[in-house]
């Protein structure tokens, strides 16, 4: 059987977000799992600077070219040009791991959609018009495509529902956290944070960007009511500092959130998170939508326990090891986290229910089963 795999955004700064990890991830499971008769090539950006060295499956490469952005170059010239770059028909399964289909093809499709998120808020991710259209006609593709590839439940729903994909052309295949995820034992955590960040001993961890979807407002209302309580406390923000720092200058300047409380590291190494998630009393989680849940299951993975939404995705991938509130409810996050930050009884039991949510997800499970679709698929 042999497949193609869209390896590019191992090398574009999706590297280090979800869909970057989601590659590599699945690529390594690939590496130490995958059988012999699987042919494999891997989809590269000849112009940009070669992935980080990782666990592979033996290969070969297809160099194709983008400009700068090659995101949003991706979702406009895909189409076009992937028929020339890697044929209509030289492998028997194409995966594309983001909104990357070929227009034309004869070999089958896969895509994973990890969220719909430029479908529920336009204003924000489709605003450009080189966006839009690049998105629509992605969106078409991927009605076309064999098979999709959803990181949830939830995500299926959204496919199901806004893409109007029959359910039975939509695999749920869940996600995990990095192999390598070593954090070290809370006690340990504090010190490193302490020592790199200044941080007190009691702060509350947010782990993602700042766009519309991720509720910096609501986030913030709920740390400010938390704050009230307990003047030590922190919020740690971690995340890479970007264009879209805005929406978090915006949110705190709207919000009652002490800003002197309200500590911003930026983008972190892998380690460094580690130890941040360890070290934190939970995760504060106000997304309003989530593809897949990767910070919370990476939290439970520390042993740190969750306050966010009971919603979609992260209610699959938290279950009982967190305390979940209705999204409609604006003051319920705060509340929850007042209630997980007050009780250590409460700590204690989400913390020991972590393990065996934890234990629920793996990259392996995740290879063998993108494996099995791909060989239902070929020919």
């Amino acid at each position: 059987m042999r497949v193609i795999f869209d390896a590019r955004h191992l090398q574009t700064v999706s590297r280090t977000r979800g869909i970057g990890r989601y590659s590599r991830n699945l690529l390594a499971a690939f590496a130490r799992n995958a059988p012999p008769d699987v042919e494999w090539t891997l989809l590269r950006l000849g112009t940009f600077p070669a992935a980080d060295p990782q666990p592979l499956p033996p290969h070969r490469d297809i160099h194709v070219a983008r400009p700068r952005r090659p995101e949003l170059a991706m979702l406009a010239l895909d189409a076009a040009l992937l028929p020339l770059e890697i044929g209509l028909g030289n492998a028997d399964v194409y995966h594309s791991v983001q909104l990357g289909l070929p227009a034309a093809r004869r070999m089958r499709a896969v895509v994973t959609v990890h969220d719909l998120a430029p479908l529920i808020w336009p204003q924000h991710y489709l605003r450009l018009p080189h966006a839009r259209v690049g998105h629509m006609w992605q969106y078409a593709l991927a009605q076309r495509a064999d098979a999709i590839v959803a990181p949830s439940a939830a995500t299926a729903r959204d496919v199901v529902e806004r893409l109007r994909i029959p359910r039975e052309r939509v695999h749920v295949i869940a996600e995990s956290v990095d192999t390598s995820f070593a954090p070290p034992p809370p006690g340990a955590a504090k010190r490193i944070v302490r020592e790199r960040f200044a941080v007190p001993e009691r702060y509350v961890l947010y782990v993602g960007q700042f766009d519309p979807r991720k509720n910096m407002d609501g986030l913030l209302a709920a740390f400010a009511r938390a704050a009230e309580d307990d003047h030590a406390l922190r919020l740690v923000v971690v995340g890479d500092i970007g264009k879209l720092a805005a929406y978090l200058r915006a949110a705190l300047e709207r919000t009652a959130a002490p800003r002197e409380r309200v500590i911003v590291t930026g983008f972190v190494d892998d380690a460094t998170l580690a130890a941040l998630y360890s070290g934190a009393e939970c995760l504060l989680h106000a997304a309003l939508l989530e593809g897949f849940g990767l910070t919370p299951l990476e939290s439970l993975a520390a042993g740190t326990p969750v306050v966010g939404y009971r919603s979609g995705a992260v209610e699959e991938v938290v279950g009982d090891a967190g305390l979940l509130v209705d999204p409609a409810d604006t003051s319920a996050l705060g509340e929850a986290l007042r209630t997980v930050l007050s009780s250590d009884a409460l700590a204690h039991d989400l913390r020991a229910r972590a393990p065996a949510r934890v234990a629920l997800f793996s990259w392996d499970r995740a290879a063998e089963q993108t494996i099995a679709l791909y060989r239902s698929l070929a020919p």
